[in-house]
């Protein structure tokens, strides 16, 4: 396995854990106790502390040999009335008033409750008046020891009153936390900084770091349904390649413009597609203006921010989780057995007054199975498809601190294999393999009492191998060719193929003949943040200062080759091409142009610095808050593989953050952010913009007249802000005000004899365009209800986005311009409405958590720069960005006079009864682009919604969360989807659900078949007949997890142990059959055909163990 490292690390941490068996001599004679625990040091490493008595003024004799750790301990104290406690590596020494009052210590154990009877992660627990302690691991567990009955704990929790419990006996403690009067304490992570909980008045939510711990390659594809305002669709699920799209609260622009969110890790732009979700500390989403503007112009899209985990002060921990499962595909296009497919094929073509394509003699000795590589018939999907793949997950870290350093480190593992078949008798490999190796380190020092310096430093490595040829390409062919033109392979490893120009391609050979691609990528992420308490000059300011440097590299080699192809040949003479020995004669059918792999090396990078110094004042003065941040940053980066002078310009950016809180006795509160960066899209004059932005918020229930029903509804919050955020980057362009000019080699016409005349050639016009601009309004409640079980937060927001790139549409292409110009041309308005509602409460023993969030927008274009449409129904304006545009197919044309009565898109000559009939909108008798219009809304929903319970019961949990996309369409079209299109080519398995004369029915899914494009011309054309409805609901993720018996895992000299399996994409409900209808497939071309790698759903079993 592929874990060796993983294995040696444990070994090595077991190692450390017997330094308590490592041997101890001594031989002291009247020496003091202090030189004689110095040298108990030197051979073990443990530490003493003595809280009561001088070690020094104490002499002691003593001989021991090879003795154990806790031997050489009692022969030095068993005439000493001195009691001592073993606590890691460190040893606690006490003197004892009398010596039959001797006690030894306790283990004790115990769990930590909030107030609704959920377990606390890192609740701080310490011995009172002394310096043992530790925290509470990932369910709340802790161990400590302590002297005996009568001890005290202190237990301690942001946003919970600090609690002393005293020690009764050895029995398990359950320790329930109050939280602390409005828990004014509790941070939030905001735009360059964390704000009090209380007194956040930016709309944005949160996920745990718990929820992201999904056996997936990214945690992108966890998003969707788990957080209100994301919007997330997967799109494929091809192993390293399955990486989920997300926009925040919809798409609020068009023409290409970029509509993801910006993201930052540990505060610097960075990806989050391959961070090990067991490295997340925090992930954050900000919505609103008052949360983005102050990134200013790379905010109008949301922000992303995702904060790496970080060591604690308390016990050292290592953790280690590992899970290993299995997939297979959520839905698998099926295609159409060789016996319908030839009987359909038949009924295309004749039908339509053409020629029977397979006699019935081919059909009945392909149905016979007597000779299959005659007569073949072959289901391309299980030729190159397995019904299984493996996955696995690993993680390793430890972490933990004193109060001057902490630390957090991890490795982890990932590996996914694909479904693609492979050739064990050729001597390369061309399977679908992906791993990736990640880790992370954090560390925090406390410098002086004043200064705090914290390092980090992350990365992965990964390694794909795939098939020579790109896997949507494999699939389209499996997809495309008959399954009775030839079998899977000829005796002898000859590659069966048909054509002489290499067409109609062998799939099986595509995936295992045609070579492999190998590709290896690695990043570095490095953050250097230094933070100075500047409170000698003024209470509550802080200065920091960070740096940091990225670096990305991919390298990719492909080796392939295509090999000769053969079919049957009959011999001379004869009507068979069989050989006399049995053999077939094979004719070269193309010819290779050498049996050798070929090398094609490519590579590719970056690198990035940041750097970023901040002011940051917060202080309180009686009943009023205030608090403010100046910050300035600059970014260079640089692609030293760039492929032209352009892209290797270093991109450069600059920019100012300020913002302003207060707040009246977390009452009331006001806040305002303001960003200012420039962008080297723009003329110089125009390079920097301002985005301003303010917010309000109140809490009523923090108010006098709240307090008769205050223990009704706890807690009312409502917050509103308004502000704009900015746009300054369009895709494949940079300097837009700069004119670029190229020599165009193939010369300009002239003349009556049209030569050809070299010369200069404009690619791009400089313009005069600015910011991009997007005001973004949102108004919030939040409230807290049945005794804090019930809580809601629901946003309603309103965007206006202003100026957006576009090219120019109202320029006439006989002007002659290589590209339109670009302008500030389009308007989009943007609304909605996002919510998450939670309840939680425990019932006896049972721990029971209910959770479920909303996200809808409408998005609606305003303006764009298209010519004025000579009929409304041709306009986009009103629409949805995304809409799709075609002709209304009414019906299925019932009859031939029905015909002859309507407008048919050209000929009515090749139109028959049962093709379809579309609607001719301006009545002139003629179906063209006149009377196309809006059909669909486009493959992004616009309401995504999710729900889902965790159950605990003792040691037993279980979880589950469904996903629900709604509102959603594709476009079919393609081989395939329009049966016979290409002659030859495949359809799908529900072909029976079509029309025919027999049964003319207009609910059907085919309308009349036809064989051939030039008789599929009517039935092919984009139209609402093929625009089918996506939306689903899926059971995302289900858990199952078991912690075993303290009492167990105790004689292990183990923290926690846990079993676990886990599944995701379990099921899925759906109206679309034919593939998964989150599979995005062949949208460059607008029509979607399943020609990609399918979704997969998987399910996996973990062990979790705590050291």
């Amino acid at each position: 396995m592929k874990l060796t490292t993983f294995i040696l690390m444990i070994a090595l941490v077991q190692a450390s854990a017997s330094v308590t068996a490592q041997r101890v001599t001594l031989k002291e004679n009247n020496k003091p106790l202090s030189t004689i625990l110095k040298e108990i040091k030197r051979q073990t490493g443990y530490v003493f502390f003595s809280s009561d008595f001088d070690p020094a003024k104490e002499n002691l004799s003593i001989k021991v040999t090879n003795a154990s750790l806790e031997e050489a301990l009692e022969a030095c104290f068993k005439r000493l009335a001195i009691h001592y406690v073993l606590i890691d590596k460190t040893i606690f020494l006490t003197r004892k008033t009398d010596l039959s009052d001797q006690k030894k210590e306790i283990l004790l154990r115990g769990i930590v409750l909030d107030e609704k009877g959920q377990s606390i992660p890192g609740v701080g627990v310490k011995l009172k008046g002394s310096m043992v302690s530790t925290s509470t691991d990932v369910n709340g567990s802790f161990s400590i020891n302590v002297p005996g009955p009568g001890s005290v704990l202190v237990i301690t929790y942001i946003g919970y009153e600090t609690q002393e419990v005293t020690v009764v006996n050895d029995k398990n403690l359950s320790i329930t936390l109050k939280p602390s009067e409005k828990a004014l304490e509790e941070v939030a992570v905001v735009g360059f900084g964390t704000q009090r909980k209380v007194s956040l008045i930016g709309a944005q939510s949160t996920i745990s770091s718990k929820e992201l711990k999904q056996p997936v390659a990214s945690v992108t594809q966890s998003l969707a349904g788990r957080i209100a305002g994301v919007v997330g669709v997967q799109r494929s699920g091809e192993p390293g390649r399955s990486t989920a799209d997300i926009w925040i609260r919809g798409i609020s622009t068009f023409g290409g413009n970029k509509s993801n969110p910006l993201v930052l890790v540990d505060g610097v732009e960075r990806s989050i597609d391959n961070i090990d979700p067991e490295d997340i500390e925090s992930f954050t989403v900000l919505k609103d203006a008052s949360g983005t503007a102050v990134y200013g112009v790379r905010g109008a899209n949301g922000v992303v921010l995702v904060q790496t985990k970080t060591g604690k002060v308390g016990k050292n921990t290592i953790l280690f989780d590992y899970n290993e499962g299995m997939s297979t595909f959520t839905k698998r296009p099926e295609m159409a057995e060789g016996l319908t497919y030839m009987n359909m094929a038949n009924e295309a073509s004749v039908g339509r007054g053409g020629i029977v394509q397979y006699t019935q003699d081919y059909i009945n000795k392909t149905a016979s199975n007597a000779d299959p590589l005659l007569y073949p018939n072959v289901n391309w999907m299980d030729a190159i498809l397995n019904k299984y793949s493996n996955n696995r997950r690993a993680n390793l870290n430890a972490s933990g601190g004193v109060d001057k350093a902490q630390y957090y480190v991890s490795l982890a593992y990932f590996n996914e294999s694909g479904f693609l078949k492979t050739n064990d008798l050729k001597q390369y490999n061309s399977s679908l393999d992906y791993n990736r190796y990640n880790f992370t380190s954090n560390l925090n020092l406390k410098l002086t009492k004043t200064t705090k310096l914290d390092l980090g430093l992350q990365g992965y490595a990964s390694t794909g191998n795939y098939p020579g040829e790109n896997t949507q390409d494999i699939f389209g062919t499996a997809m495309d060719v008959s399954p009775v033109i030839y079998p899977v392979m000829y005796p002898g490893n000859f590659i069966p193929g048909k054509a002489s120009n290499g067409g109609q391609r062998n799939p099986y050979a595509d995936l295992t003949r045609r070579g492999y691609r190998t590709e290896f990528k690695n990043q570095l992420y490095s953050n250097l943040r230094l933070t100075q308490d500047l409170g000698m000059l003024t209470e509550g300011l802080t200065a920091t200062g960070m740096f940091s440097f990225d670096s990305y590299n991919e390298n990719f080699i492909k080796r392939s080759k295509r090999e000769s192809t053969y079919f049957p040949e009959n011999l001379p003479g004869t009507n068979s091409p069989y050989k006399p020995d049995g053999t077939l004669n094979l004719k070269e059918t193309f010819t290779s142009g050498g049996n050798y792999l070929s090398f094609n090396p490519d590579r590719n990078g970056n690198r990035k610095t940041y750097t970023e110094a901040a002011l940051n004042y917060d202080r309180a003065f009686g009943k009023h808050r205030v608090g403010a941040l100046l910050l300035g940053y600059a970014s260079d980066g640089t692609e030293p593989f760039a492929g032209d002078f352009t892209t290797s310009i270093p991109k450069r950016m600059l920019g100012l953050a300020a913002r302003a809180t207060y707040s009246y006795d977390d009452r009331y509160f006001a806040e305002f952010n303001f960003g200012y960066n420039g962008s080297e899209l723009f003329a110089p004059q125009k390079r920097y913009g301002a985005f301003p932005a303010f917010g309000i918020g109140w809490i009523p229930s923090n108010e006098k007249f709240w307090e008769p029903i205050r223990s009704t509804v706890s807690f009312l919050k409502f917050r509103y802000s308004d502000g704009v955020t900015g746009i300054g980057e369009i895709n494949g362009r940079r300097f837009a005000y700069l004119t670029l000019v190229s020599e165009n080699d193939n010369g300009y016409q002239f003349g009556k004899n049209f030569n050809g005349y070299r010369g200069i050639n404009v690619t791009d016009y400089g313009v005069d365009i600015s910011w991009a601009e997007s005001r973004k309004q949102d108004l919030g409640m939040e409230f807290r209800t049945l005794n804090d079980n019930l809580h809601v937060i629901v946003d309603v927001f309103k965007e206006h986005r202003t100026g957006i790139f576009l090219q120019r549409g109202s320029i006439p292409g006989f002007i002659g311009l290589t590209n339109s110009p670009w302008g500030n041309l389009g308007i989009v308005d943007n609304k909605g409405i996002d919510a998450t509602v939670e309840y939680n409460v425990k019932i006896g023993q049972v721990d029971l958590g209910l959770r479920g969030t909303v996200t809808y927008n409408q998005d609606k274009l305003l303006r764009d720069d298209r010519p004025e449409q000579p009929y409304p129904w041709m306009s986009h304006i009103g629409d949805n960005v995304l809409a799709r545009y075609g002709y209304v197919a009414e019906k299925l044309f019932d009859s031939q006079a029905e015909i002859d009565a309507s407008a048919v898109p050209g000929s009515k000559a090749s139109i028959l009864p049962g093709d379809i009939k579309y609607k001719d909108l301006n009545g002139d008798g003629v179906i063209n682009d006149y009377d196309k219009t809006k059909i669909g809304r486009g493959d992004v929903p616009n309401l995504i919604y999710g729900f889902g319970f965790n159950l605990s019961y003792k040691g037993f949990a279980i979880s589950t969360l469904f996903q629900a996309l709604e509102n959603a369409d594709v476009m079919l079209g393609g081989n395939g989807i329009i049966p016979f299109n290409g002659g030859d080519s495949n359809v799908f398995s529900n072909i029976n659900d079509r029309w025919t004369p027999e049964n003319p029915a207009q609910d059907v899914f085919y309308p009349r078949l036809a064989y051939g494009e030039a008789q599929n011309i009517n039935n092919s054309l984009e139209s609402s007949w093929w625009v089918k409805d996506v939306s689903f609901l899926r059971l995302k993720s289900a858990q199952i997890s078991y912690n075993l018996p303290k009492n167990f895992t105790s004689k292990l000299r183990l923290g926690n142990v846990a079993v676990y399996a886990i599944g995701t994409n379990l099921l899925t409900f759906s109206k679309f059959k034919l593939w998964d209808p989150e599979l995005n497939t062949n949208a460059a071309r607008g029509r979607a055909n399943g020609t990609k790698y399918p979704m997969t759903a998987n399910v996996s079993l973990g062990l979790n163990i705590k050291f």
